[in-house]
């Protein structure tokens, strides 16, 4: 009869090596999977693009709304204050109103930690989350309030900005982004900036889009791609393919979009949403495409 203490330790012998055998099918059959590309319903990143753009497809077509004017504020006190403390008129330097909110954007995004959980416990202004945030790897912020800051360094400096949320449509998707539009009178078109992943984007030729521009030519599997400053814009399709995680997460917000009635320092309340033929208006204070794409005028 064999002794307790000898039996005790070949069972745990045997536990071992099933467990060692059990990790190796495990990574067999994931290598299985990865090599020999194993049959199964989103298999790959291009169908995954198939699946987002169709959405978009299928609310292609915007509600009508309201003509509306956005309000831009110039004159804030505290403007002064955010260019003193700074330095953005230097970061930002000459050139188009897109340059400049380029230079803005590469010099303070590596600067701020993005936190997509934070609360918002600080007010959204941008002399109160850089205080908090800028160099601070230990408080980051989301995309709504580094949006914020981008959005006041630009009017600041004069430009038209404006703060965007685009949304998906799903139920069960919590997730938004917010980015930022600005005007850039040498090509005559809004722009869009986003601060959170430091991108923009450009079409088969190297233009900038807007996010009505990408919107669309998503949904028409028209070529687009986001691009960082310093990219060089030889080898756009290389430049996508670096950037797919980027492109998707994008089109699957860009269902609709939402936007302040005025930017100024802090966030306004009132929101207008510019909504597809697809969604229910209910609880939406409809704004009509052209209020998003016109260009701004400024008050007298």
């Amino acid at each position: 009869m064999k002794h307790p203490k000898n039996r005790k330790k070949m069972l745990s012998v045997i536990a071992v090596a099933m467990l060692g055998i059990s990790l190796l099918v495990s990574l067999g059959f994931n290598f299985y999977l990865t090599v020999w590309k194993f049959d199964s319903y989103l298999q790959t990143i291009d169908q995954i693009q198939i699946m987002t753009t169709g959405i978009l497809h299928n609310d292609l077509a915007f509600r009508d709304g309201i003509d509306y004017k956005f309000i831009y504020d110039f004159e804030n006190e505290a403007y002064q204050q955010l260019i003193g403390t700074y330095g953005i008129v230097s970061i930002a330097g000459d050139g188009s109103e897109f340059e400049k909110g380029l230079r803005l954007m590469d010099e303070f995004a590596p600067r701020l930690r993005h936190e997509s959980n934070f609360d918002n416990h600080i007010e959204i202004n941008a002399l109160s989350l850089l205080e908090y945030s800028l160099d601070n790897k230990n408080q980051g912020i989301n995309c709504r309030c580094k949006a914020q800051i981008l959005n006041e360094m630009c009017l600041a400096l004069g430009i038209y900005s404006r703060k965007v949320w685009i949304m998906p449509n799903s139920l069960y998707d919590r997730d938004c982004h917010v980015v930022n539009e600005l005007w850039d009178s040498s090509r005559n078109k809004w722009i869009m900036l986003d601060i959170t992943n430091n991108e923009y984007w450009v079409d088969a030729y190297g233009m900038p889009l807007s996010i009505l521009e990408i919107r669309h030519k998503g949904a028409m599997q028209e070529f687009c791609t986001p691009v960082k400053p310093g990219d060089s814009l030889d080898d756009l399709e290389a430049l996508r393919e670096k950037y797919t995680a980027d492109f998707l997460y994008i089109m699957k917000n860009m269902v609709y979009t939402q936007y302040c009635d005025r930017y100024t320092v802090g966030e306004s309340s009132a929101i207008y949403t510019l909504l597809p033929v697809n969604l229910d208006p209910r609880s939406h204070s409809l704004i009509s495409k052209r209020s998003c794409e016109h260009a701004p005028v400024r008050e007298e």
